[in-house]
């Protein structure tokens, strides 16, 4: 079992230096059990000649004003928190950094004392991911992907399950578009 440690909050996975010439184009659903309906958060980033990035962040939702209370820019972190799911940010920060020296059927202990087991590759939205998951201390099963074939800026895939493996949040990359 490997140990891996880092600091830092974030979902981001790639920096914008990471994104090629073009338009890179990006979607992912959000739902949970708190939300009365899914979604969309898209994200385009277009590389230029320059050397100089152009983002373009969008988010599609529908609900009361107090679902809708967490929506700003990128708002998707405070949706996580705001969904009931009280994810531990750091934990997947460090796993995010260190995807490449992650390999199948091997575990990591994260800081926390959390162990997380990579499952196995697979594609999410047409882009190769490390696919594994962790416990939480209150029990929940989170289920986390990582992109290892493009660069992709936020999780591929985030899915926390409560009791009885019932979804209590999901973030889920549906599109991946390359330039």
């Amino acid at each position: 079992m490997a140990i891996l440690a880092a600091g830092g909050v974030a979902l981001a996975q790639a920096d914008l230096s990471d994104f090629p010439l073009g338009t890179t184009s990006m979607a992912w659903r959000l739902s949970g059990s708190d939300v009365s309906a899914p979604q969309t958060l898209r994200l385009e980033v277009t590389g230029l000649e320059d050397g100089r990035y152009q983002v373009l962040l969008s988010v599609e939702a529908e609900g009361t004003p107090e679902e809708l209370g967490m929506l700003g820019f990128l708002g998707s972190a405070a949706f996580i928190q705001s969904a009931g799911t009280n994810v531990d940010l750091a934990a997947l920060f460090t796993l995010i950094k260190r995807r490449e020296r992650l390999e199948v059927g091997e575990e990591y202990a994260l800081p926390g004392g959390v162990i997380f087991h990579v499952r196995e590759e697979a594609q999410v939205a047409g882009v190769t991911c490390l696919i594994g998951e962790y416990q939480t201390e209150e029990g929940r099963r989170v289920e986390l992907g990582l992109a290892l074939s493009d660069p992709v800026y936020f999780v591929p895939l985030l899915r926390v399950h409560g009791e009885g493996e019932a979804v209590e949040f999901e973030m889920l990359l549906v599109e991946y578009r390359r330039p």
